[in-house]
């Protein structure tokens, strides 16, 4: 089945004590169970769901949140509602790099920069890189993709004093990894790391296609150089829909 039909879908029943925009949910669901739409498919559009169901168009976006709350389905805003993919296992361990991991997972990986600049450092990231409260930071946001899809916002900090040119070091190299090797650390490695569901920011929402009602995953690590010391901070949000963080130990 494809978006341009929706005949198959199912009907609703008025007066069956069951709201119509629930009954369309569930004819959705239970079409998207039974495989009729793949995972990635686009779905018929709201006009031609309300054409097909014989409601207006606010009944099907109510049916469409619904499902989109489920984790069922994505609304892109400009694109279109698509079935919800199956979620990428992302791995965290003392060595984790996001091409590399991508890579390993035959996902073609992308980051982006969406802007650079340089900030006074909170409280929590001043102790987190050893630097006095207020100490002058880059602060770096990317957008991370595997194959062009948004799977996660990243806020990277960085020294000063230790990386005074690292946008231009991050637009040479095309990624942190590259840019800090550009800057003289040829190797670092995860100290600490932190992960908790947060609900989603509206920039957030924005960069990553999804509804205001989407949680994501906040992970805080810390990664040192070979000497220990602290070289970034990081905040990444992922698409809690889209990603399946896994933990690496050591043997």
């Amino acid at each position: 089945m494809t978006g341009d039909s929706a005949s198959d879908i199912g009907k609703i029943e008025r007066g069956s004590g069951l709201t119509v925009w629930r009954q369309i949910a569930a004819n959705l669901e239970q079409a998207i169970r039974r495989g009729d739409y793949k995972p990635g498919t686009q779905l018929p559009t709201e006009k031609q769901l309300a054409r097909q169901f014989g409601v207006n168009r606010h009944t099907v976006r109510q049916a469409m949140n619904r499902l989109a709350e489920h984790g069922l389905v994505s609304i892109e805003q400009g694109r279109g509602m698509f079935v919800a993919e199956s979620s990428l296992d992302y791995a965290l361990g003392p060595r984790t790099r996001f091409t590399e991991n991508l890579l390993t997972r035959q996902k073609k990986p992308m980051r982006e920069l969406i802007f650079a600049e340089t900030v006074p450092a909170p409280g929590d990231i001043a102790r987190a890189l050893g630097i006095p409260t207020g100490a002058p930071v880059w602060q770096l946001e990317t957008r991370n993709r595997a194959d062009d899809k948004p799977v996660s916002v990243s806020s990277h900090y960085f020294t000063v004093d230790r990386f005074p040119d690292m946008p231009e070091l991050f637009r040479r190299a095309g990624s942190i990894t590259g840019a800090m090797k550009l800057g003289g650390v040829a190797d670092y490695s995860r100290r600490t790391t932190r992960i908790a569901a947060k609900l989603i920011s509206a920039s957030d929402a924005r960069l990553l296609q999804l509804p205001r009602t989407r949680p994501v995953l906040v992970s805080e690590t810390v990664n040192v150089d070979p000497r220990g010391k602290p070289v970034e901070f990081v905040r990444a949000r992922f698409a809690a829909d889209h990603i399946t963080l896994s933990i690496e130990y050591l043997a």
